[in-house]
């Protein structure tokens, strides 16, 4: 259990920002095992021994919020918030501004408190479904919200593309995970061509408000780009057409999305950059290999509950008086 899969923090390993700028993303390796000793046999071993350190440390999130005292609270939530920019007297305007009352409304119904955030994005077959079953499925599902986006409804359509997301957000005390995102709403339209430069820039914009804000809140941002290379991709898609176990997850819309493959890598590579700070960052993940990125993407969440610093919260009784009342009942 004391065996670490990485040779240096995964956080620092898996950072966007570490591949330059302009990033890249066809630049950047899909297949490596980045700072990573051994092979598939020594990954399988490690996520599954490092999978009771995630499910022990998301129970301790838990208990934080069941039983925590107030000092200890407000001790972790400044330890949060503070990771949000304050921002110059200039700009205090600009969430509400860019944000829109309808957002900052739902936003101020958000309970504060510590949580932890877990964004998943990628190509069409990248595992994000395999990450959520095999990661995030080590976890007390008690404590676990799993959310998949996919078109937005007519209804959705009607409301700010961020409402469908605020609420669905985690409570305190949980972890949330998003199966694609808020960042579905500035890439797809980018590749089709919906939106204008000056409206995609100004919803990118939006997106990094509205994550200051979601930091300012107590929830900890883990965004993942599950990075998978176009030759693994057909082999992928090709597989769910050979198994018939797969078909269901096949849409015939894989095949036209694919066909734009590069078109949405270069709009990702945008976007990352321009999304990519200090108190929401990004991590690439080399996700060719699956077992890698999912021993990737749990030490991720690992690195950012144990950032927590999160004890077992103490009793708020006396022990011996219990254990003396349980054994003469």
């Amino acid at each position: 259990m004391g065996d670490q899969p990485f040779d240096a923090d995964p956080r620092r390993i898996f950072r966007a920002d570490r591949w330059g700028s302009p990033l890249r993303l066809d630049e950047v390796p899909t297949r490596r095992r980045l700072q990573f000793s051994g092979k598939k046999a020594r990954g399988q071993r490690l996520l599954a021994e490092r999978a009771e350190v995630l499910a022990e440390a998301q129970e301790r999130l838990w208990a934080h919020q069941a039983a925590a005292g107030e000092p200890t609270r407000r001790a972790v939530m400044e330890r949060l918030v503070h990771r949000a920019p304050s921002g110059e007297a200039s700009e205090r305007d600009r969430p509400a501004r860019l944000l829109t009352s309808e957002v900052t409304a739902a936003l101020a119904e958000v309970s504060p408190g510590p949580r932890v955030l877990l964004v998943l994005q990628g190509m069409d077959a990248s595992g994000k479904g395999g990450t959520v079953k095999h990661v995030v499925g080590s976890m007390d599902p008690l404590g676990v919200s799993v959310t998949g986006f996919g078109r937005p409804t007519e209804a959705e359509r009607r409301e700010h593309f961020l409402r469908r997301i605020i609420r669905r957000l985690p409570a305190p005390g949980h972890v949330g995970v998003l199966d694609r995102s808020h960042y579905e709403d500035v890439l797809v339209p980018a590749v089709t061509g919906t939106l204008g430069p000056e409206a995609l820039a100004e919803r990118t914009e939006v997106l990094r408000l509205f994550e200051e804000e979601l930091v300012r809140r107590g929830i900890a941002v883990v965004k993942v780009f599950l990075h998978l290379s176009p030759q693994e991709q057909l082999e992928r898609l090709l597989s769910r057409l050979d198994r018939p176990e797969k078909h269901w997850k096949y849409d015939p819309s894989d095949a036209d999305a694919r066909a734009d493959f590069g078109l949405f890598r270069t709009v990702y590579s945008g976007l990352l950059q321009a999304t990519d700070t200090d108190w929401a960052p990004w991590h690439v993940v080399p996700a060719d290999r699956k077992w890698y990125s999912r021993l990737a993407v749990q030490e991720l969440l690992i690195s950012t509950l144990e950032d927590l610093e999160l004890g077992w919260p103490r009793a708020g009784f006396d022990i011996e008086t219990e254990r003396q009342r349980l054994l003469s009942s």
